[in-house]
């Protein structure tokens, strides 16, 4: 994981041309920067900047470097942002237990609206009376009606 931040790093300076703009968008410290950067050159055994006090310009290698870095760390990138989208739009399959009654009365009328809101999730429904285990069964909830049986049971 090093090694790829290391590359992120590398490809900003190498795109940016500069310490002190790489470091800005980055938020890493200049110093920081300068020093990961000269690391990553030693571990790979070859210079990848050629770096003055006035400008910072790529090496052959490093543009060789940089090339392959800058569609590795866009694909991570793009991994990382796939992902935080699956967690801010729920998917999945919601499975129920209802009465056929209750699902057709009241149920119904809603399922449509959330369908629209929530195009990633799909239903899996169980209209039968009977009396399901939340623990042992598939079902992520249960809507039943009448008195309550089972003290253990959370009602309202």
């Amino acid at each position: 994981m090093e090694l790829l931040n290391d590359m992120a790093l590398f490809v900003e300076v190498a795109h940016t041309l500069s310490f002190r703009r790489a470091a800005d968008a980055t938020g890493v410290p200049n110093s920081t920067l300068s020093r990961r950067i000269s690391a990553l050159e030693k571990a790979i055994g070859l210079r990848l900047l050629h770096r003055t006090t006035r400008k910072v310009e790529l090496t052959e290698a490093g543009q060789i470097y940089y090339q392959r870095c800058r569609r590795i760390v866009d694909e991570a990138r793009l991994a990382h942002e796939q992902l935080g989208e699956l967690l801010a739009q729920p998917s999945g399959v919601l499975r129920a237990s209802l009465p056929v009654d209750f699902a057709s009365t009241y149920m119904a009328p809603l399922i449509a609206e959330f369908a629209r809101r929530y195009p990633g999730i799909t239903f899996d429904f169980d209209l039968t009376p009977r009396r399901v285990d939340l623990v042992s069964e598939p079902f992520d909830v249960a809507i039943r009606m009448g008195e309550l049986s089972d003290s253990n049971l959370i009602a309202r």
